[in-house]
């Protein structure tokens, strides 16, 4: 089913623009299912947990935890990483494809576009976690699981907010992606960059250690914090107080809110 053929049916009768936006989402949620995405996901799961089952039965103590750590891991790494390139590929495609072009044409305005494939990108986000999350209780404890899929519900929001203001504003897969990755390794590691650029006995006192601390302080400020999300010690102790909880899920709500808004004001610039 193309964007038109999505759209056609209520553009007929001249509805609001939240049928119009109810369309872009099913069209998108619609060629998520029929994509690779669900067995990539389903894939990387059963390696996840294969590879930490065998490395917890080489363990001599302790094995249970090291396998709830491990899964968690790998999973992260692997559906951060695949959300990523499935949200790049699939707007590059129907960039090169103009089928964004079909649908503004179709009486559709580009916030309505640009909101309705936000809206298709994370619902299997927040679907997948959620149905992890029977999975992860049964090799770790249900509070911790629960708090962890939680998190990554809010981390893999922010990544797609970031492949999708990338994508649509430098309309190049290889560029988004590296920016897109680059975004998501400087926000895991930047606690740990503030921490070196403190605190290093290696770093002397002087002038470019001031720099360092304003820089990688400034980035501190503007990235949100990924290093403190979805943390595998969640699945093997104890689980994150609720105020924690709530401010992922706050600044999930800033920066989706941000790249979004940024992405949508680039894309009313561009000339089509």
């Amino acid at each position: 089913m193309s964007v038109q053929q999505s759209l056609e049916p209520i553009t007929a009768h001249r509805p609001g623009q939240g049928l119009r936006l109810f369309a872009v989402v099913r069209f998108t949620l619609l060629e998520a299912c029929r994509s690779p995405l669900p067995w990539l996901l389903l894939a990387a799961l059963g390696c996840a947990l294969a590879a930490s089952g065998f490395a917890a039965s080489l363990a001599l103590t302790e094995g249970a935890r090291f396998r709830a750590a491990l899964s968690g891991g790998g999973v992260r790494i692997a559906w951060v990483f695949i959300f990523a390139v499935y949200v790049i590929a699939s707007l590059a495609r129907e960039m090169n494809e103009r089928g964004f072009e079909v649908a503004l044409g179709l009486e559709l305005d580009r916030g309505t576009w640009v909101l309705g494939k936000l809206v298709g990108f994370l619902l299997p986000a927040l679907v997948s976690t959620l149905l992890l999350l029977p999975v992860l209780t049964a090799i770790a404890s249900p509070a911790g699981a629960a708090a962890w899929c939680l998190s990554l519900a809010f981390e893999l929001s922010i990544v797609i907010a970031a492949a999708l203001f990338f994508t649509l504003s430098l309309g190049s897969v290889p560029a988004a992606a590296v920016l897109t990755a680059g975004f998501y390794l400087l926000a895991r590691t930047i606690d740990a960059l503030l921490l070196i650029v403190t605190s290093s006995p290696l770093i002397a006192p002087g002038a470019w250690r001031a720099f360092a601390e304003f820089a990688v302080g400034a980035f501190a400020w503007l990235l949100p914090a990924l290093g403190r999300f979805t943390q595998g010690s969640w699945l093997i102790d104890q689980a994150p107080a609720f105020p924690a909880l709530a401010l992922m899920g706050l600044q999930c709500a800033v920066y989706v809110a941000l790249l979004s808004t940024a992405a949508l004001v680039d894309f009313h610039r561009r000339d089509l």
